[in-house]
C-alpha cells in the first residue's frame, strides 16, 4: 500500500490526536490516592489536569486534520479509519478512564460498581457512535455542518473541562480565586466542587446515550465558524471569546462544553412544546 504525499500531512495531524490520547492514559495510570487521606487526596493531582488538557489538545488536532486533508486534497479512506481509531482512544477510552480514576478514593463497593458500569456505557456508546459516523461519513463539506448525535469530542470535552475545573478550584491558588474568596469561603467552594467526581459517572451515562441518539442534531462548530461568511460583529465577538478562553480557560471551557451539550436538546424541546405556527394566508378576494 502506497501513501500519496498529499495524504501524509493530514494523517500526521490525525496521529497527533492519537498520541495525545496515549499520553493522557500514561498520566492516568500513574495516579494514585494517598493512604489514610481523604477520598480526593491524590499522590499527584496534576496528573488529572494534565490528562484532561491532553484530551483538549487532541481535540485541536481533530478539528484541523479534516481541514488540512481538504486543503491538500488528501482525503482518503485510510485517513477516515485512522481518525476514528484515534478518536476512540482520545475521546472514548481516556474520558472513561478519567471518570474511573478520579473516583479511586471512594472504596464503597456499590459505588465502584456503578462507576465502572457508567464508564463502560460511555466507552461503548463512543465506540458505536464513531462506527456509525465512519460508515455514514460523506467527504463533502456540506455534510459536515451538523452531527447526528453528540460528537465524541464534545462529550470528551465536557468530562475533561469539568476535571480541569475541579483541579483548578481544589488548589485555590490563582488570583481570581483569591478574589472570589471575598464573597465565598474557600472551604465552601471546595466542598461544592468536591461533588464533581460523583457527578461525572452519571454525566458520562447521559453523554453516552446522547452520542448514539439519532434524533438530536449538534452543530459542527469548526465548520460553522470556518466554512461560512460572517459579519464584522460576529468576528468581534469571536475575538473577545478567544481572549476570554485564553485568560480564564478553567472557568470558560466547562461553560462552553456544557452549553453545547444542553443547547440542542433544549432547542428540540422548545420546538416540540412551542411548534411554529403556519403563516396565515390573507384572503382579500383578489386574483393572482
Amino acid at each position: 500500500m502506497e501513501i500519496h504525499k498529499n495524504v501524509l500531512l493530514p494523517n500526521l495531524v490525525t496521529a497527533g490526536n492519537g498520541i495525545c490520547g496515549f499520553w493522557a492514559l500514561t498520566k492516568l495510570f500513574k495516579l494514585g490516592v494517598v493512604e489514610g487521606g481523604t477520598p480526593l487526596e491524590f499522590n499527584d493531582p496534576h496528573l488529572l489536569a494534565t490528562a484532561a488538557w491532553l484530551v483538549l489538545l487532541g481535540m485541536v488536532f481533530d478539528v484541523f486534520d479534516g481541514k488540512v486533508a481538504r486543503m491538500y486534497g488528501g482525503a482518503s479512506t485510510l485517513g477516515a479509519q485512522l481518525d476514528s481509531l484515534c478518536d476512540l482512544v482520545t475521546f472514548g477510552v481516556v474520558p472513561a478512564v478519567l471518570m474511573h480514576r478520579i473516583n479511586l478514593g471512594y472504596t464503597e463497593t456499590w459505588w465502584q460498581r456503578i462507576v465502572f458500569l457508567f464508564c463502560l456505557v460511555y466507552f461503548l456508546c463512543a465506540m458505536l457512535r464513531l462506527a456509525r459516523f465512519t460508515a455514514e461519513n460523506d467527504p463533502d463539506d456540506s455534510a459536515h455542518m451538523a452531527f447526528k448525535g453528540l460528537p465524541s469530542p464534545g462529550a470528551a470535552g465536557c468530562v475533561a473541562s469539568l476535571v480541569i475545573f475541579f483541579c483548578y478550584v481544589s488548589e485555590f491558588r490563582e488570583k481570581e480565586l483569591q478574589w472570589v474568596s471575598r464573597f465565598v469561603e474557600p472551604q465552601t467552594l471546595k466542598g461544592i466542587v468536591a461533588y464533581i467526581p460523583w457527578l461525572l459517572p452519571p454525566l458520562g451515562l447521559v453523554l453516552g446515550l446522547t452520542m448514539i441518539s439519532s434524533r438530536l442534531r449538534f452543530d459542527h462548530v469548526g465548520s460553522r465558524v470556518l466554512n461560512r461568511k460572517h459579519s464584522f460583529d460576529y468576528f468581534a465577538c469571536l475575538v473577545f471569546a478567544i481572549v476570554l478562553i485564553a485568560v480564564l480557560p478553567e472557568i470558560v471551557l466547562p461553560a462552553i462544553f456544557l452549553g453545547y451539550l444542553v443547547y440542542s436538546p433544549a432547542r428540540a424541546l422548545l420546538a416540540y412544546l412551542l411548534p411554529a405556527r403556519a403563516p396565515k394566508v390573507e384572503q382579500d378576494g383578489a386574483g393572482p
